[in-house]
């Protein structure tokens, strides 16, 4: 008998999925390392594949003549939203900020690198330069992972996103959203999004960005809503 419960409780165990399947996933994946090792033509890009996919559904949807990216690192993602313009005969421009870039940055005609921190006056002007009115504008947020700074990020660039396109904030999986739940010093991009709503309805989450069920931006995926007679 007692065999006999031992070999259906393996059985329960074996159809019954675990209540978290999809954040048992993402931390197992996350914890794996394998995103820092993801390539774009030999560039890496530290990002999750399906939110680079994702990347080039909005890019379609929305074709962004500007693209502001906080965060350089070593340049892979710039190099991808670029090539992405290329391939949709986008006439457009990639801004890519870095406090700290790396060396041997991938050079490309759309991208224009800015060196010192995004949220300084110095480089919100250089930007607001860059950027010509009447233009569709997307901006990733992918720099400092602190609530403090992110939420200051939100607060500066939110003006530059056009109607229907995009302010997407970046690792909102920080703080056991669902990965490293004693994650640095403090709450991170998660709470810096909670925050940012509270005051900006102009912005709504599209959750439809998150449909290939793991994301390493939960709940940053922020559409700007199309004003009505405009």
């Amino acid at each position: 008998m007692n065999l006999r419960r031992q070999l259906l409780a393996r059985i329960r165990r074996f159809l019954t999925p675990p209540e978290n399947t999809e954040e048992e996933f993402h931390s197992k994946y996350y914890y794996s390392k394998v995103w820092s090792e993801t390539y774009f033509l030999g560039r890496k890009v530290f990002k999750c594949p399906g939110d680079l996919w994702m990347y080039q559904e909005i890019f379609w949807k929305v074709r962004p003549d500007i693209a502001i990216e906080c965060g350089t690192f070593q340049g892979g993602s710039a190099l991808y939203f670029a090539k992405l313009m290329d391939i949709m005969e986008i006439n457009g421009k990639v801004i890519s900020i870095d406090v700290d870039p790396m060396p041997d940055l991938p050079f490309h005609p759309k991208i224009t690198y800015i060196q010192g921190s995004s949220i300084s006056n110095e480089v919100v002007d250089k930007v607001r330069n860059l950027v010509s009115a009447q233009r569709k504008v997307i901006v990733i947020l992918d720099s400092d992972h602190s609530k403090e700074h992110v939420l200051k990020e939100m607060e500066i660039y939110n003006s530059f996103v056009t109607d229907g396109s995009y302010l997407v904030v970046e690792d909102s999986n920080l703080n056991g959203h669902p990965v490293h739940a004693a994650w640095g010093t403090g709450p991170g991009p998660y709470e810096a999004i909670e925050e940012f709503l509270k005051t900006h309805s102009e912005f709504e989450i599209d959750k439809s960005c998150e449909k290939f069920m793991m994301t390493f931006n939960p709940n940053g995926w922020l559409k700007k809503i199309e004003t009505k007679n405009k």
